[in-house]
């Protein structure tokens, strides 16, 4: 609840927070440090960060500094939650039930959602104690400590074990803590277990980033590698640092989460400096992919194991729509160059693209139906309708070049546009170049969601429909003078004009609910030679 809270309210805070602070490994590191402390998952983290890496936003180096530094956010959450706040528990929960309850949505019900997350962990510490008290009773529980206590490897791997199958090292470490509060737990064991919670609190990003590609996959596994080398430099001195510890008098709750965080920053003392040797071990274990060609490109960060965690879903899903408009955008390129040098092959290689974008809209769909099963909040389920509305503009596009251009120009079997007149050839010049321009700057606005952005394509639509008008316009005044112009190259130029106009359209659909939630959409653009407005 305190992720979803937090990821709904300040989701794009979040992703912006973590993009403007990678230009070094230090901003990296405290960026992963905060990240992780509001998210209260490294899990969370690390897969959004192998998402920026698999989109080409951050090299592998500075994506294990962001680790690193989730890994040390988790124990300055572990050290909150050590402190006795059951008594504001019942406070926090009925707080965070009336905001989330009573009100009309937005930040007031994100906040209120977090209040109530972090209630609800308080009271789950306070009762998790209560019912483990009898446990130092229990002949047998003593006896599993005691064999464990005599094998600190089997309790690495007993406590690895756990972690991964709750997925939280957090979740584990606060456990350990609670069990040893209770003098249940021997201290020595209890560090052996915190050693294997780290372990297995890195091993799901590695599980959930297998189908992805290896850049997406390399920062989890040198996390990985970075864990297991710090757990057996620790090992041989476990009892020398159990030994030490005792002599302070705070507890065995505060020694553990002590340990727990001490652990992990003599982690990132130790291996910040090398990431950059960790990042080339990690490619050559991982070496990248050869580029494939269009005809084999195929969604890859679809991986329904990460649902759960819905900033890095949306993330994901907004990644392959992406490669789907690059897709796209090469079959309108490959059509005009098909028509210009009358290439049939090239008209048929391009209908062929049309499956390959088929196959990225089926998965996105399917994916985004998956996620919307999830508990969204407000924001996230916008975002989902809004990545689901371009992809499915994207298809119509690729339908439009698909069916409708090469199906027209293969039918003409590409008649000799050297019989075209210049006026013609010139028109669909102009009109070509904008839609180019459109597409990419369409692509730009649906990841940034920027309005001075989406005013301009909602500019430049307007001043394609008066090209297109006048082009009609040229071509219908070039047949009254000419009756002997060739009717194929005349329905073939009217074909492509209308086709630009509608493939214009679906990419400007994008800027329309960007107007209209900044206010800045009334009814008409008005566009003249010295500015742009928009009229009410």
């Amino acid at each position: 609840m305190v992720r979803i809270g937090i990821t709904d309210g300040w989701g794009s805070e979040v992703r912006s927070a973590l993009g403007a602070s990678l230009s070094n490994r230090f901003k990296a590191f405290f960026a992963g440090l905060g990240i992780t402390v509001l998210l209260q998952s490294s899990s969370a983290t690390a897969l959004l960060t192998s998402s920026f890496t698999s989109q080409g936003i951050l090299t592998t180096a500075p994506a294990l500094a962001v680790l690193l530094g989730a890994d040390v956010g988790t124990t300055v959450v572990a050290q909150l939650l050590t402190f006795d706040l059951s008594a504001i528990s019942p406070m926090l929960v009925a707080l965070g039930v009336a905001m989330f309850t009573y009100s009309d949505g937005g930040r007031t019900r994100d906040i209120g959602r977090l209040l109530l997350g972090i209630g609800m962990m308080l009271l789950a510490l306070k009762l998790i104690l209560a019912a483990s008290t009898p446990m130092q009773e229990s002949d047998i529980i003593q006896s599993i400590f005691g064999a464990l206590g005599d094998d600190l490897i089997l309790a690495i791997i007993f406590a690895a074990v756990v972690a991964w199958m709750a997925h939280s090292s957090l979740a584990t470490v606060l456990l350990i803590i609670t069990l040893a509060s209770t003098q249940a737990l021997d201290i020595q064991v209890a560090f052996a277990f915190v050693l294997g919670a780290n372990i297995g609190g890195a091993i799901p990003p590695v599980i959930a980033t297998l189908g992805a590609v290896n850049t997406a996959r390399q920062p989890p596994l040198g996390n990985l590698i970075f864990r297991v080398c710090g757990v057996l430099l620790t090992l041989p001195f476990l009892n020398y640092i159990a030994g030490w510890l005792g002599q302070f008098d705070i507890g065995n709750a505060r020694h553990i989460a002590n340990f727990h965080m001490g652990f992990n920053i003599a982690l990132a003392i130790l291996f910040l400096p090398l990431i950059n040797r960790m990042a080339k071990l990690t490619q050559r274990l991982l070496p990248e992919e050869e580029e494939e060609g269009a005809d084999e490109y195929k969604p890859m960060s679809l991986d329904k194991s990460v649902l759960e965690s819905p900033l890095v879903a949306l993330v994901n899903a907004e990644r392959e729509v992406l490669r789907m408009g690059e897709i796209v955008e090469r079959m309108l390129r490959n059509t005009f160059i098909a028509l210009k040098k009358n290439d049939i092959e090239l008209a048929k290689r391009t209908r062929k693209m049309d499956h390959v974008a088929n196959k990225f809209y089926d998965e996105v769909k399917l994916f985004l139906t998956r996620l919307s099963r999830e508990s969204l909040g407000e924001k996230e389920s916008k975002r989902c309708t809004e990545i689901m509305t371009f992809a499915t503009n994207l298809e119509h596009i690729g339908d439009i070049i698909s069916v409708d251009m090469i199906d027209s120009i293969l039918r003409k079997k590409l008649v000799n546009r050297t019989k075209m007149s210049l006026h013609d050839r010139e028109d669909l010049n102009n009109l070509y170049q904008p839609v180019l321009t459109s597409f990419s700057l369409s692509l730009n606005v649906f990841t940034s969601g920027d309005i001075n952005m989406a005013r301009q394509l909602l500019a430049k639509k307007y001043k394609f429909i008066k090209l297109e008008k006048q082009a009609v316009v040229n071509h219908l005044n070039k047949l009254r003078e000419d009756i002997t112009y060739d009717s194929r190259l005349s329905a073939l130029q009217l074909d492509v004009l209308r086709d630009l106009k509608r493939i214009n359209s679906h990419l400007t659909s994008v800027a329309y609910p960007i107007l209209e939630a900044a206010g800045h959409l009334r009814s008409r653009l008005r566009n003249d030679d010295e500015k742009t407005d928009i009229k009410v």
